[in-house]
């Protein structure tokens, strides 16, 4: 069970990464951009001086604050397309919440392979079962073992 855990909480990763709507690239670029303005206690920013401060190329920054707009992250605050726009950050912490949901399903489903398991394991030992052993001919051929039957040893005084 304990190797089942361990695929789970490697998989958790990359459920996080799929269940989010935005490219890798973006979400990296965007908790970036949350973590500047926390640092300036900032609430609006203009991408002028977001394009300095992390080093981004214009049209890079241009794709990524047009997704992060389309998709509700950030809004335009005011400006123009001449002089700039304001943007601000209209979700703080979706990280943190799809990380929650991705280790709450993540959690539902090792319950329910635990449960079946343990029910697994409750009918096996009800039912004691004898599988033959199986072993390879010279020829490569799988060969069934014979199961050999040992009778009862009592002692009689």
């Amino acid at each position: 069970m304990e190797d089942v855990t361990w695929a789970f909480r490697l998989l958790e990763a990359t459920l996080l990464k799929k269940s989010d709507e935005l490219t890798d690239a973006c979400r990296s670029f965007f908790e970036r951009l949350k973590t500047y303005l926390k640092e300036k206690k900032e609430e609006s920013f203009y991408s002028k001086g977001i394009r300095s401060a992390l080093r981004l190329t214009p049209s890079r920054l241009g794709r990524y604050l047009y997704e992060l707009e389309r998709m509700g992250y950030i809004s335009i605050v005011r400006g123009n397309r001449y002089k700039g726009f304001e943007y601000k950050v209209n979700l703080w912490n979706d990280l943190s919440l799809l990380q929650s949901g991705s280790r709450k399903l993540v959690a539902e489903i090792l319950e329910k392979i635990q449960g079946e398991m343990r029910k697994e394991d409750a009918h096996l030992s009800d039912s004691v079962s004898c599988i033959p052993g199986v072993t390879q001919e010279a020829d490569g051929l799988p060969k069934a073992k014979k199961i050999r039957r040992k009778e009862a040893v009592t002692q009689t005084a």
